[in-house]
């Protein structure tokens, strides 16, 4: 959600070090992954095969063969795993924003699970350096009206995860800074929903219902909604950096009958109002919004869609009743706008921005206009991205390949180079002489197991955490997919950081000529 966009000052919590099982090559690890389901990471769901510049040019790799007979095996492994050209006719996986996997079930519009997706959630992303946190949050708001049940927050792994996949990540994105925007996102949302129960006590009928509950909830940022058109273009007022949709159900106790109310939100950012003392950047989940609260810089504009009658009525009449304490019209008049009743706690945003707002309309433009050019481009993923519009594994890696290198930077990769010549001279030896799709396959799992403790500490270090978990998993199926996930993962983190040695390479040829040639002078 917008909340990430928050520019409450940012803690930076210190990352805890992950510590990697060096081994000198990885041919008890890749059985194990082979064993489990784990099949070449490096070949792609049509049979072609990953390209991997790195591999190419630092060990003189190739490809397996992909003609005569093997391209029937090819073809057979596209049509069992490539979700849209299946006999099945499956549509592909589409993920939300908290990295949960769509299609959605249609009685509620939330996604439908798989041990996959629920794989990726918890492993860190291929351009990840640091361990993040898998811990979810449970919020106060409940998902069916009997309240049993309440919805989980995205943990911060999560919430990276879905950023790199939406192609979000860029130098300013700290993954030391995913508790923060977390803790934030979390606030928002309890703060969104105690808004939602001051409409609902109203006009709800005080008990009348039982409930209510959050069923659905739908992003729609680059809907301008009607009140925030007339707020901007009339009023001068800046634009949302975000709008949802939550749809919410209450439940007549009488006879069990139900009733949904759509809710428009839409999200401000004040950045005049914004926060700078210490902790201001991981505020309590229960901490209000607004002016006096604890993210003074995030306002949210809550009330019910004008669907129908009803809801019309009670924006235009029996809210503003109720703000006053007036049970009806008469004893507003009759008492000059000041009833004996029950006064609601709800105060609504104005119409005209604040002194502190209006300092920052143009950059809400801009930010409007960046959300439309990225909704253009189709980088967001949600509801409203078609079926065949999919995430695929092969798009995950999102961050730019590098296209110019400093030299230190090029010793860096030299020294990995070396590294791995020392200690994976093995799986090498299996890339370059293997002769057939089958002994390549295991070459290429195995040279990216044995380089990926090198180049990708993190990654590895998750790929053999799942290996060692799997007996312990309760359920097979997710079991056998963090391995293969994993295994993905490392693969698609190894071939981009094979981008950037083959560009090193070209750049500063001689470091790596004395690397393999075993010359005996500095490196730089």
């Amino acid at each position: 959600m917008g909340a990430g966009q928050s520019k409450e000052q940012l803690t930076q919590p210190s990352a805890v070090a992950t510590s990697s099982s060096i081994v000198s090559d990885s041919s008890s690890s890749l059985k194990n992954a082979e064993e489990s389901g784990g099949g070449c990471p490096m070949k792609n769901a049509d049979g072609t095969y990953r390209t991997m510049p790195g591999f190419a040019s630092l060990f003189g790799a190739k490809h397996p063969p992909v003609a005569g007979t093997n391209n029937a095996v090819m073809e057979s492994e596209k049509n069992s795993s490539d979700p849209v050209t299946s006999t099945q006719q499956q549509p592909r996986q589409l993920y939300d924003v908290y990295s949960r996997p769509l299609p959605v079930d249609p009685t509620n519009n939330m996604p439908l699970a798989n041990p996959t997706a629920m794989a990726r959630n918890l492993l860190p992303s291929p351009n990840q350096s640091i361990p993040l946190p898998t811990e979810r949050v449970s919020s106060t708001i409940p998902k069916e009206t009997s309240g049993k049940e309440t919805w989980t927050y995205p943990s911060p792994q999560m919430f990276y995860n879905a950023l790199a996949r939406k192609g979000k990540l860029d130098p300013e994105t700290k993954e030391e800074d995913m508790a923060s925007v977390v803790a934030i996102h979390n606030c928002m949302n309890e703060g969104t929903w105690k808004r939602v129960l001051q409409w609902e006590e109203v006009l709800g009928h005080d008990g009348a219902t039982k409930g209510p509950a959050l069923t659905k909830f739908m992003g729609r940022p680059t809907d301008l909604s009607p009140k925030a058109f007339i707020k901007h273009y009339l009023f001068g007022h800046p634009l949302p950096f975000d709008r949802h949709d939550w749809t919410v159900t209450r439940t007549n106790p009488a006879d069990g009958s139900t009733r949904d109310v759509r809710y428009v939100i839409d999200y401000y950012h004040d950045e005049g109002a914004a926060r700078t003392d210490a902790g201001s950047g991981m505020p309590r989940m229960d901490a209000p919004l607004g002016v006096d609260g604890g993210l003074r810089s995030l306002l949210v504009d809550v009330r019910p869609a004008a669907d129908g009658i009803d809801e019309i009525w009670g924006r235009i009449v029996t809210m503003p009743l109720a703000q006053r304490g007036c049970r009806s019209m008469l004893e507003c008049l009759l008492y000059q706008g000041q009833g004996f009743g029950k006064k609601s706690d709800f105060e609504p945003l104005p119409l005209s921005p604040s002194d502190s707002l209006k300092t920052g309309l143009r950059e809400s433009e801009v930010v409007w206009e960046n959300i439309k050019k990225d909704a253009a481009n189709k980088k967001g993923v949600g509801a409203k991205d078609g079926i065949g519009e999919a995430c695929t594994s092969d798009s995950l890696v999102t961050t730019p390949t590098t296209t110019g290198l400093s030299k230190v930077e090029a010793k860096k990769l030299a020294e990995t180079y070396s590294k791995i010549l020392a200690k994976c001279e093995t799986s090498r030896l299996a890339v370059k002489n293997c002769d057939s799709e089958e002994s390549c396959r295991k070459a290429y799992a195995g040279m990216t197991v044995c380089a990926g403790q090198f180049m990708c500490p993190l990654q590895h270090t998750s790929l053999l955490a799942s290996l060692e978990s799997y007996g312990k998993e309760t359920n097979e199926d997710v079991a056998e997919a963090k391995i293969n996930t994993a295994m993905e993962i490392l693969g698609e983190c190894v071939s981009e950081y094979d981008k950037s040695a083959s560009i090193a390479k070209r750049q500063f040829p001689d470091l790596f000529e004395v690397v393999s040639t075993g010359r005996k002078r500095w490196l730089w």
